[in-house]
């Protein structure tokens, strides 16, 4: 599925660009139960397989008001450039690549 335009971000990394979304409202249990964040990524244009990232923190937005902590332009910029090292491939056709970005201390 595409990631839509609206609402998207474009980031450049080494010289190619994507577009990225974090759900504008928390699902449920991320907002109830305080559920690892994800984000989406793709290829901003002629987009191909999406890159999943989950960060190992709450939403801002949670509804249970355990601190939080945003997720940045350079968050994003890092979960690529990692998951273009461990197999990701932007331009194929296929099912979301799942990333698990580091836990920020």
């Amino acid at each position: 599925m595409a990631i839509p335009k609206k609402g998207s971000r474009k980031i450049v990394v080494n010289t190619v660009e994507y577009r990225w979304i974090v759900r504008s409202k928390p699902t449920y249990s991320q907002g109830a139960f305080g559920d690892d964040m994800t984000a989406a990524v793709e290829l901003a244009e002629s987009p191909g397989q999406v890159l999943s990232i989950t960060f190992p923190w709450i939403r801002c937005d949670s509804w249970i008001g355990i601190p939080e902590v945003p997720v940045t332009p350079k968050d994003i910029e890092a979960s690529i450039t990692a998951a273009l090292q461990i197999g990701w491939q932007p331009e194929k056709k296929g099912s979301a690549f799942k990333y698990v970005h580091e836990a920020k201390t």
